[in-house]
């Protein structure tokens, strides 16, 4: 029964593969913007096996990786506060600030917890009554319901030494001033049904027709993702602008009501900078002011600054879809899984750690 669907899968894929070949008969530049589709685009080599028209690029997918070193800066200074254990999740443990690192500080005596999720952040302060437990909840909007969800547990219980650094960011406001740029060209945005748990697909309606864009929602598996790319493609040459969602996890209608009651009762969106973007308006989130007993940028009197960011790393342009790993003097030579410099190379979800392990050479397309 596996072998036979395996080799459904694998057909269906040459199927798919043949079908761009015969449609892309002109350039056609797509944005990519989820860093786990990229992984897996590389994953599952299809990169090497597109059109040579068909040019991918990534964009500002990766949460770890929009997070300015000023931001990393305030999470240590918090994390090296007398009493204080940060729990976070383990792709930012290791991304540098101007100096340091939450990993590096552990050596100096900071408790810093590794978790998977934010209600373990909550469950560390429940048994840990005389310490304060930080969560810096980083992010896109589809994180914000569970952050949500953790602090009105907390407020629910009554616990009072837990408190979130919150550094959510909100990938529609981003992606609309990316799409201002004549130069990067995109015509077509592949979205990963991340954004279905709560999202606001009106908004890519919105950004489909603002920019003359092709939107395609796709999930994780090769399948999926060629189908979004023949479906974009299709649309480009018809002229059409539209989101197209027809992915294949559902989300009850009742579950993202739910999902947007928490993250309205918690949040509000407001200007917030990112790596190598500047500050976009209304592109993140903070906490409401009745809640601000959970807020530590409030707690410990947070200043977020840009910081001082590696000189030799591209980060900045790959995230921005203005380049690929191979584009930076250091991919693959001073910057390497075993000593990244930028947080594309540090993130798992980073297209540069994409790159490296799956052993893409520097042409954008085989």
């Amino acid at each position: 029964m596996n072998s036979g669907k395996v080799t459904t899968d694998e057909e269906r894929q040459r199927e798919l593969f043949d079908e761009l070949h015969e449609i892309v008969d002109r350039p056609i530049r797509l944005m990519v913007a989820c860093g786990t589709q990229n992984r897996a685009i590389l994953r599952y080599g299809i990169r090497e096996k597109l059109p040579r028209y068909l040019d991918l690029v990534a964009g500002p997918g990766c949460s770890v990786c929009v997070m300015p070193a000023g931001h990393i800066d305030a999470f240590i200074k918090v994390a090296l506060q007398p009493d204080v254990i940060t729990a976070a999740c383990d792709d930012l443990i290791r991304v540098p600030g101007s100096t340091e690192s939450l990993e590096s500080i552990m050596e100096k005596g900071a408790h810093v917890e590794i978790i998977s999720a934010p209600m373990d952040a909550l469950e560390i302060a429940v048994n840990e009554p005389d310490k304060i437990v930080v969560y810096p909840a980083v992010g896109f909007e589809a994180t914000a319901p569970s952050v949500a969800e953790t602090i009105l547990e907390a407020a629910r219980i009554g616990l009072d030494n837990f408190c979130v650094i919150p550094s959510i960011r909100l990938l529609p406001p981003t992606i609309d001033l990316l799409m201002h740029d004549p130069e990067l060209n995109i015509q077509g945005l592949l979205c990963s049904d991340h954004i279905n748990t709560i999202s606001d697909t009106e908004a890519y309606t919105v950004l489909a027709k603002k920019h003359n864009l092709s939107c395609f929602i796709a999930g994780f598996e090769a399948v999926d993702i060629l189908e979004g790319l023949v479906s974009l493609v299709k649309q480009i040459r018809n002229g059409e602008s539209v989101f197209d969602d027809t992915s294949a996890f559902i989300y009850s209608s009742e579950e993202k009501k739910n999902a947007r009651k928490m993250v309205a009762e918690v949040f509000f969106a407001v200007d917030t900078h990112w790596r190598g973007l500047g500050s976009i308006e209304q592109s993140g989130f903070v906490i409401r002011d009745e809640l601000s007993l959970y807020d530590a940028v409030k707690r410990f009197n947070i200043r977020f600054s840009q910081g001082h960011e590696q000189c030799l790393c591209q980060c900045n342009a790959i995230i921005s879809g203005r380049g690929l790993p191979p584009d930076c003097p250091a991919f693959g030579m001073a910057c390497t899984p075993h000593n990244p410099i930028g947080p594309c190379m540090i993130s798992d979800e980073g297209i540069c750690s994409s790159y490296f392990k799956y052993n893409v050479d520097s042409r954008p397309n085989g």
